[in-house]
């Protein structure tokens, strides 16, 4: 199914206000802007080289087989990686092979017209070094042949989509020509901004062809984007599946745009807080001018987090990067978290991310910046289309495949020239057409639909170290090392914060990552102090109909979940979970002295003092490691009770 003839373009939902074109078409407090570009512009050529795959020409002529062409700074890559690295971006532009791929050397060959990668599915992948971090302008030319291209996409650096579906006739060339920025990047979470001074060029296609590539510096504005994994690079793998392989907005983007280089810093697990705690801010501000912009999507992790509520610390955040970028001078853009899968309940379609869809549109409002919709866009996409469509847009509840990122991309290009965002309206081409429509072929036999399942991180967290830079050294390292094997720990973010307390309602997110359960169920309306389409209700739900609340701790009908969890409290989770369905109404005395029996008891534990995130993560491994028979020998409620 195409969603993207489905789509519904400028309404809200639920009261989100539209956006207003009129009111956000440019940043005031940044009219300098256009004043230092054309002082940029003006800037002298110091680095140009071309380099020609035809065998003449160019100030390098390169063919696959040239030894040692690396150490000259310049180099066509090889497949002979036999497994994706820790670093997926640095010396690959992007590609990596795929779990079930092998490892091929020998799939190039050289033509009067180029170089070609003749291995269907197999990225054509240059190389080539410059001198310092900035703007550069490339420009690529394939030759037609004698029997023409077909179906080429080109990529530059990280696997940012320049242009695609390109056809070159027998006899003719196709040119373009593309900016790109070279600068810091924290491609590992928990290492420092990594410096790879290189310009990357990839196509695949039949033949993934080359002929000539030239690189020079320039001058043009950027765009940076700040986010999370609904906007942050993905790597291709190979052989390349769009229906199975990640992709985001933000890497599709530069697509849209003449004379616009793209820098793409965001980061998969991010808040607004984390994008500037764990360094990615910084570089933004080391590397943003007048008359750049900044554009952000936030929300996915905020939603997560007790203490960043859409209208309080969320909203907060911001309105501070908004101010920051105009003191430097730029142009700050909101733009909506984009929906989920949508769920479905007695009131119909509902979406988790509304509320700070709401908080964007109010901060907007409030700053004058410009607000694209992306929430409200593809909520009535997705509910018009059904949850069983949407899976082939998807890799799962969440994030999207290359497929659903070309939706989510165009969209926010259209919204551009609708709302005429300046300065990026004026940058607009009229070259990319409609989204791919999804290959249901590709689906990988057996494979389950991407709209039935969970969430999962987009890094993996079988890794050889902890990413988190607070937790060197500590004594729950181990425990925390095996949390994280296990999938309880986010493997995207910097700090972990070991020693702060954990919120109850943040907790059963944790809680329901050891203790498997049938699938949730939409918020019933226990408690009074839960919203229904707030993020932790569904687990709030799923807890109560578990049997794992003990009732003696919500008193009033109120759950209290931003009240930090006890450590008595723990217990009895983890305990009433080990118990069979019917068999949980156990005190928290009960529940104590079976963790006691169990060694779920960590040091330091009080059973009235909050438990901070380490000893709470190392309790939930420890829980995920009793075995079936230790559960059977339990005593049940009825033989547990205090004396």
């Amino acid at each position: 199914m195409d969603l993207f003839q489905r789509e519904k373009p400028g309404a809200g939902f639920r009261g989100i206000p539209e956006s207003r074109p009129r009111a956000f078409r440019r940043n005031r407090e940044t009219v300098s802007g256009r004043r230092e570009n054309r002082e940029r512009e003006k800037q002298i050529i110091v680095f140009r080289k071309t380099f020609s795959f035809t065998g003449t020409g160019g100030d390098a002529a390169v063919t696959s087989k040239d030894p040692d062409t690396a150490e000259k700074g310049y180099e066509f890559l090889d497949f002979s990686a036999a497994r994706r690295p820790e670093d997926r971006f640095t010396g690959t532009a992007g590609w990596n092979p795929s779990e079930t791929g092998t490892a091929k050397s020998a799939v190039w060959r050289n033509s009067v017209c180029g170089v070609e990668s003749t291995a269907k599915g197999m990225p054509l992948r240059f190389r080539a070094a410059v001198p310092k971090n900035g703007v550069y302008a490339v420009t690529v030319t394939v030759r037609g042949g004698e029997n023409g291209v077909r179906g080429l996409n080109l990529y530059t650096n990280r696997r940012n989509l320049v242009r695609r579906d390109i056809a070159v006739e027998p006899g003719e060339n196709f040119t373009c020509r593309f900016f790109v920025p070279v600068c810091e990047y924290i491609p590992v979470v928990g290492r420092p901004p990594k410096q790879d001074r290189a310009v990357y060029v990839s196509v695949l296609g039949e033949p993934a062809r080359l002929s000539s590539v030239r690189v020079e510096t320039a001058s043009s504005p950027t765009l940076f984007l700040g986010g999370d994994s609904l906007v942050t690079d993905y790597d291709g793998l190979y052989p390349y599946n769009p229906l199975i392989n990640g992709g985001s907005w933000g890497q599709n983007l530069l697509q849209y745009f003449d004379g616009l280089a793209v820098s793409n810093q965001a980061h998969g697990g991010l808040t607004t807080d984390c994008f500037r705690d764990d360094g990615h801010w910084d570089i933004v501000c080391r590397n943003l001018r007048p008359g750049d912009v900044f554009m952000m999507e936030f929300g996915h992790n905020d939603q997560k987090r007790r203490s960043l509520k859409p209208f309080g610390r969320y909203a907060a955040n911001l309105r501070r990067y908004v101010r920051e970028v105009r003191r430097r001078g730029a142009y700050p853009v909101l733009v909506t978290p984009m929906s989920r899968i949508p769920g479905r309940d007695e009131d119909g379609w509902y979406d988790l991310l509304e509320d700070y869809a709401r908080s964007c549109h109010w901060v907007g409002a409030e700053l004058h910046v410009p607000v694209i919709d992306l929430h409200a866009y593809s909520f009535h996409v997705m509910t018009r289309a059904g949850v069983d469509a949407c899976g082939d847009y998807f890799i799962d509840t969440t994030h999207t495949n290359d497929y659903g990122a070309l939706v989510a991309a165009r969209f926010l290009a259209r919204e551009i020239r609708r709302q005429a965002i300046e300065p990026l309206c004026e940058k607009l081409n009229t070259v990319s057409g409609a989204p791919w429509v999804p290959d249901v072929s590709l689906r990988p036999q057996g494979a389950v639909s991407s709209a039935r399942k969970e969430e999962k991180p987009i890094l993996p967290t079988d890794l050889p170290g902890l990413p988190y830079a607070d937790c060197r050294g500590i004594r729950q390292l181990d425990g925390l090392k095996e949390a994280m094997a296990n999938g309880l720990l986010d493997p995207c973010i910097k700090f972990f914060h070991p020693f702060d307390a954990i919120p109850r309602g943040q907790f059963l997110y944790l809680l329901f990552k050891a203790v498997k359960v049938p699938r949730k169920r939409p918020y019933q309306g226990r408690y009074c102090d839960i919203y229904k389409y707030e993020f932790d209700a569904q687990y709030v739900q799923a807890a109560l109909d578990e049997e794992l609340i003990d009732e003696t701790t919500t008193p009033d009908d109120c759950f209290r979940p931003d009240d930090a969890l006890t450590g008595g409290e723990l217990l009895s989770f983890l305990v009433r979970s080990l118990h069979q369905p019917g068999q949980r109404n156990l005190d928290l005395f009960t529940c104590e002295r079976q963790a006691g029996s169990l060694g779920l008891i960590w040091e330091g534990y009080e059973s009235n003092a909050p438990v901070n995130r380490a000893d709470c993560a190392v309790a939930l491994v420890r829980r995920m490691n009793v075995s079936r028979e230790e559960c059977d020998a339990l005593p049940g409620p009825e033989s547990g009770t205090k004396k």
